[in-house]
């Protein structure tokens, strides 16, 4: 998503119904993860019916640097619809949420949407509140943690399952 041409109307969708004011050059804008339902909702109907992807990240926390300020441990889960259409727009955009904290799930909307997000919650852990099925897509029932955590120990002992 990163370097996804500009999408005005996207971005004027945001900043008049869903007050984003940021819009970054290298990621997409930030939206609150209570209104990330209903703006897949509004861009579905907008005519965005291509459900593209979604990518869970987690983020350990970080004392305060010139980099920026303090940030507590926390995961984004950035999302990707696109319009069928020659060209097809795509209107991307990222949640942040705290240790703990569920996203809605979008399967209701899209069903291509079911498998990655399950997948998300296998491997780092997000959680898809009112997801249908959301049990382990990729690891064994048994397995402990998300192997896509940060903080998930490398050395992790695992025998070959197939």
């Amino acid at each position: 998503m990163k370097g996804a041409p500009k999408n005005e109307e996207l971005e004027q969708l945001l900043a008049a119904e869903f007050g984003v004011t940021e819009f970054p050059s290298d990621a997409p804008p930030l939206v609150d993860r209570a209104r990330h339902l209903e703006l897949a909702a509004r861009l579905k109907a907008l005519g965005y019916r291509l459900y593209v992807t979604v990518v869970a990240t987690h983020y350990l926390p970080q004392a305060a640097s010139k980099a920026g300020p303090e940030q507590p441990e926390h995961f984004e889960v950035a999302t990707a619809l696109r319009k069928p259409t020659q060209g097809g727009t795509l209107a991307a955009w990222r949640c942040k949420l705290a240790v703990g904290e569920g996203i809605p799930s979008l399967v209701g909307l899209f069903a291509g949407a079911d498998w990655q997000e399950r997948e998300q919650f296998d491997l780092v852990g997000v959680r898809f509140d009112d997801h249908p099925d959301l049990r382990r897509l990729m690891m064994p029932d048994d397995w402990e943690g998300h192997p896509l955590r940060k903080d998930y120990a490398i050395d992790t002992a695992c025998t070959p399952w197939r």
